[in-house]
């Protein structure tokens, strides 16, 4: 048995045990992926594998739901509990994975179902959480279900996938290594999230996953959001009846989502005697929407994928170059992601309205 010394640290990976023990250049690294849904294993070949190439047959995969993402998140605000060997478990993300079990398999969906964590307690407890819904139990059979740790699920696979982190925003400092910085927690969550073929749903808090302090999972969720934001502007939802988008002078440069956008803001806003004008110049900037009252005047932006997938780089300053020069003359400016629009429509319209009702 070889030592380790205080400054080496163990392998993190079958893999690397392997490839420490043999030449390398008898190591074969496979490049086309056959298994996967691209938007599922995009994440993991941008942040591990970086050149897989997708060789997936779509036609063979048993995608649940055609009209969402690969992956999508059910946002449960859990809280985390300390359970013994520093494991954690989360009662209300447990709860909240067996009601979207539940929901699938009542949807008569056909394909095989297989929930994973970082934690063997949480997985103990969504095993018994669906042990007591007899009612399961032949459309768990016939769905091959495995419930299991990441550990556990390392080489098997499901069509469906639910990944319960247990994370939470008052995570005990015992059950924090899953988020801690290593080599070893990252290949954890990249197992976690691979072994979906045809959708991963991940049940848990969106905002506790962000705001962890874990780079990866931090990373990940602007990941799902960027699938998000591009899924809403491909299926923007159907326009309403009147103030159709009016002509403008560069047609070509308006999103769908702006469009649709349009007349629902005319109609929150004329009975207040405001009308949106829409593409308004300001200098060398053209406005989504702007709006006009007294001496006040409001710049609203719609948000789509380009600029999120660019938030740190070039465009991001630039953007924020132009806020502060419309600000600098005297406007407001409003942000709405295109799935605020999609999801939070009525809030966005809401925070227009709260501007526009301020006195002058």
């Amino acid at each position: 048995m070889q030592n380790i010394g205080a400054d080496q640290r163990l392998p993190s990976s079958l893999f690397e045990v392997a490839a420490s023990l043999c030449n390398p250049n008898n190591i074969v690294t496979l490049r086309d992926h056959y298994r996967s849904h691209v938007q599922i294993i995009g994440f993991s070949n941008e942040h591990f594998y970086q050149s897989l190439r997708m060789a997936t047959r779509y036609d063979r995969l048993r995608i649940p739901y055609p009209d969402q993402p690969a992956i999508q998140w059910v946002n449960v605000q859990g809280t985390a509990q300390l359970a013994k060997d520093d494991e954690a478990v989360n009662e209300a993300e447990a709860r909240a994975v067996v009601a979207e079990i539940e929901k699938l398999i009542l949807s008569g969906y056909r394909g095989s179902i297989g929930v994973v964590s970082p934690f063997r307690a949480q997985i103990n407890r969504i095993r018994q959480l669906v042990s007591q819904r007899v009612e399961l139990a032949q459309g768990l059979g016939r769905a091959e279900f495995l419930c299991d740790t990441v550990h556990g699920f390392q080489g098997d696979e499901r069509d469906v996938m639910f990944f319960s982190p247990a994370v939470s925003g008052t995570m005990p400092r015992g059950a924090r290594w899953f988020v801690d910085a290593s080599r070893h927690r990252e290949n954890l969550f990249n197992v976690a999230i691979t072994r979906a073929r045809a959708a991963l749903i991940v049940v848990g808090d969106r905002n506790a996953m962000l705001h962890c302090g874990s780079t990866y999972l931090r990373e990940f969720v602007h990941y799902i959001e960027a699938l998000e934001v591009t899924q809403a502007e491909n299926n923007p939802a159907p326009d309403t009846e009147g103030h159709a988008y009016p002509a403008v002078s560069h047609p070509e440069r308006v999103s769908e989502w702006e469009r649709y956008f349009y007349p629902h803001l005319c109609r929150q806003l004329l009975p207040l005697g405001v009308r949106p004008i829409p593409q308004y110049v300001v200098e060398q900037y053209d406005l989504d929407f702007a709006l006009f009252i007294g001496d006040r005047k409001l710049n609203i932006k719609i948000d789509g994928e380009f600029y999120h997938r660019n938030r740190d780089g070039e465009l991001c300053r630039r953007d924020q170059i132009r806020n502060q020069r419309l600000i600098d003359l005297g406007w407001d400016v409003m942000r709405f992601w295109v799935y605020q629009v999609r999801d939070d429509l009525e809030i966005c319209l809401s925070k227009v309205e709260s501007w526009s009702s301020v006195p002058n």
